[in-house]
């Protein structure tokens, strides 16, 4: 008899969902990395141009240059709190995504050792199922004397 597993089904859309759950891992691992190479780039830009100001301010630049400058600092400033915040919200997002997949491998992993197990008790039952058929055959081959062809003519072999 072949095995069939009755849940296999629920275990192929277990399976299926894994997958999907890493490929949201995946792009949002992605996202996170773009977030955090914009963060970055941005980061460089506003140490660079923070340097420039310390840099001009010993140089004997008029204060209404010095003011300039810091007033480009500050939209910097601000758009590289965004980006940061960007990038943490990013990450919580593969953090989740992450969790997610954990639970969906465990989900599918429960279902597969079921399946194992079931498919272990199949074996053994079914081992057992021919063993006794040959146990059977065995028995009536040793107590019909007639049916054995190596018997002799008082019936035993």
């Amino acid at each position: 008899m072949m095995f069939k597993f009755p849940l296999q089904r629920l275990l192929e859309l277990k399976a299926k969902h894994e997958r999907e759950m890493a490929r949201q891992l995946a792009s949002a691992q992605t996202e996170a990395e773009r977030e955090r190479t914009s963060r970055d780039a941005l980061a460089r830009a506003h140490a660079a141009a923070h340097t420039r100001l310390a840099n001009a301010a010993g140089d004997g630049m008029t204060v209404g240059h010095l003011v300039s400058l810091s007033q480009t600092l500050s939209p910097m400033q601000e758009r590289l709190s965004q980006a940061d915040e960007r990038t943490v919200a990013a990450e919580q997002v593969v953090d989740q995504r992450h969790q997610l997949l954990s639970e969906a491998l465990q989900e599918r992993q429960v279902l597969d050792r079921l399946r194992t197990k079931r498919l272990d008790l199949h074996r053994t039952e079914e081992n057992a199922r021919d063993q006794a058929a040959m146990d059977a055959i065995a028995l009536t081959r040793y107590t019909t004397p007639s049916r054995n062809p190596s018997a002799g003519k008082d019936g035993r072999p």
